[in-house]
């Protein structure tokens, strides 16, 4: 297969075809009333957040040449043809809650504006979509609706919605953990001419690293369980600083979406509640959970440099995105792209994950692909490994 960093405007139109089918199977079973999403911190309504996806392909593809205007937005010369207006549509200049007090497009009228709009950027790429600028734009949108398509998903699994056909969680294939000589290594980087890369992982860094090992797979619900039952989330040195605050707000003696049945823990996937599974890897937990758990176990979570030279050696990717020790922070030299939101305004604040979850698009898996949420979030499909020196 094509490295998915490197489609050609040959292979994009079919690519664009896959996520849009994605996206589709995402969506499109709910009812109407399922559509109507309660208002929540990290979600979206659907009717937004599919009309959202449209307008940035439909932006970026069709409607430059772009410029950053004087207010800090990036303006299109061209108008709008599917989706619009601007205003509403691109995420840096509408407030999350405004999107739930917006009129949203009924449901036949999406589709068909975004069947059009799919359409349009086909028949651009057609046409000739093949210099640098025209093909970064493309992929990025490629990229940009499979992230969705992937918190559409999350967005099922906390609204307690039946998960789509197909999507499974792999259980873990156990194996011993893997060491890694330690040197310099380098992290990040195009990698080759004509090879997407995120801004976030450019221009790529040097890092002098120790000797370090690490687990072959993410920690298991079967492993967690065992930190839970040791009475973990009662014992304050696994929870220092921030750590702490945060249990002590939630409360919790175990993962938010586990409780105990009559015959042990379960867990709720998407709208059921069914026996924990113990060989499956463990999902929906904060990074201050993992990382109450490294300490319980004598171990910590990898950093981003040793996740990413560890990759080619473990078993990463279908399971869970996986924290990291690291905050998302920008690499050495960093430019932000033409979207120029993407990433900067995330710096610092935000913790790096690393792999990529049972729901993420095979298209979206990349070593260095660097995902980044706040460090409490749990709804998304994020787990961990752990490491030591």
């Amino acid at each position: 297969m094509t490295d998915p960093r490197q489609l050609t405007a040959e292979e994009l139109p079919a690519a664009l075809d896959e996520a849009r089918a994605a996206t589709f199977a995402a969506t499109l079973d709910l009812t109407d009333e399922q559509w109507r999403v309660p208002y929540d911190p990290g979600i979206q309504p659907t009717a937004w957040d599919l009309a959202h996806v449209g307008w940035f392909a439909e932006f970026w593809l069709l409607r430059g040449p772009h410029r950053i205007g004087v207010d800090g937005h990036v303006r299109a010369d061209r108008p709008e043809r599917q989706f619009g207006p601007d205003d509403d549509l691109d995420s840096a200049r509408v407030s999350h809650r405004a999107r739930w007090q917006m009129a949203l497009l009924p449901r036949a009228e999406l589709l068909d504006r975004m069947a059009r709009q799919l359409d349009d950027c086909k028949r651009a790429l057609a046409a000739g979509g093949t210099g640098e600028v025209e093909l970064y734009h493309a992929r990025f949108a490629l990229y940009h609706e499979l992230m969705h398509h992937e918190a559409l998903l999350w967005t099922r699994a906390l609204l307690g919605h039946a998960a789509p056909a197909g999507v499974v969680m792999p259980a873990v294939v156990p194996g011993p953990e893997v060491h890694v000589p330690g040197g310099e290594q380098l992290v990040g980087g195009p990698g080759s001419a004509g090879r997407f890369a995120f801004d976030n992982e450019l221009p790529g860094r040097k890092v002098e690293l120790r000797p370090f090992a690490i687990d072959a797979a993410p920690v298991t619900n079967g492993q967690f369980l065992a930190f839970v039952e040791d009475g973990g989330y009662r014992r304050p040195e696994f929870w220092p600083d921030r750590a702490g605050a945060w249990l002590e707000a939630r409360r919790r003696t175990a993962p938010e979406r586990w409780r105990r049945g009559a015959h042990g823990f379960e867990h709720r996937w998407f709208g059921t509640w069914c026996p924990l599974p113990a060989r499956e890897p463990v999902v929906h937990v904060s990074a201050f959970e993992a990382e109450a758990y490294c300490r319980w176990a004598g171990r910590r979570l990898p950093t981003a440099a040793e996740w990413e030279v560890a990759a080619p050696h473990v078993r990463w990717g279908n399971m869970v995105w996986e924290w990291t020790a690291d905050a998302f922070a920008p690499y050495p030299g960093f430019r932000p792209a033409p979207y120029h939101t993407y990433s900067a305004p995330w710096f610092h604040h935000q913790r790096e994950l690393r792999g990529g979850a049972f729901t993420t698009h095979r298209l979206v898996h990349d070593a260095r692909y660097r995902n980044f949420f706040l460090p409490q979030r749990t709804d998304v499909f994020a787990g961990f490994r752990t490491a030591a020196r």
